[in-house]
């Protein structure tokens, strides 16, 4: 038999949900994941954890990618063709400021999108597991939790005093079908 089990709480209100999130962590039993009918700023900083996106570095080096590619570009091409038009200078730095801002927008939103991408999970590939019921997405919250064997009563009574409508066994439910 495994050494952990699956519970999983059901809410009728976001507060409690709230309340058993964070009775769980302070008891640092494991979280798997919490469903909402509605998004919830609290519920998701207190399950995905506060902070700030690694996002803008990926922004940062692509728009400084793009900036040095643009003057690298136009510069080379100038070195390559030293066509002098009117008696202007072949290197003269505002036509390349004009090369190297266009393609540092363009690398910057080009890295911010992968970026996003990479960062957010997507393409979301979890689909919900035995934990999910419809009721979730109707009206009511659960918490699916893992806790170890010896702490399932604990994790039962942190539920029931949070005001829990049910406490489910996953363990229970999947060997029954």
């Amino acid at each position: 038999m495994s050494d952990t089990r699956q519970l999983l709480g059901r809410f009728d209100h976001a507060d409690r949900a709230i309340e058993s999130v964070r009775a769980l962590q302070d008891k640092k039993i494991p979280i798997i994941d919490v469903f909402s009918p509605v998004a919830n700023q609290e519920l998701y900083e207190l399950v995905a954890g506060k902070g700030k996106s690694p996002v803008r570095y990926l922004t940062f080096i692509g728009a400084l990618t793009g900036l040095v590619s643009g003057f690298a570009l136009a510069i080379l091409t100038s070195r390559l063709w030293e066509l002098i038009v009117g008696g202007k200078p072949v290197y003269s730095v505002m036509p390349f400021v004009v090369v190297g801002f266009e393609l540092m927008i363009l690398f910057g939103a080009i890295a911010t999108l992968i970026g996003v991408l990479l960062f957010s999970g997507l393409p979301y590939r979890k689909f919900p597991g035995k934990a999910y019921r419809p009721e979730f997405s109707d009206d009511e919250f659960g918490v699916h939790v893992s806790p170890p064997a010896d702490r399932v009563d604990e994790t039962r009574a942190i539920f029931k005093q949070a005001g829990a409508l049910d406490i489910q066994d996953l363990d229970t439910v999947g060997a029954e079908q």
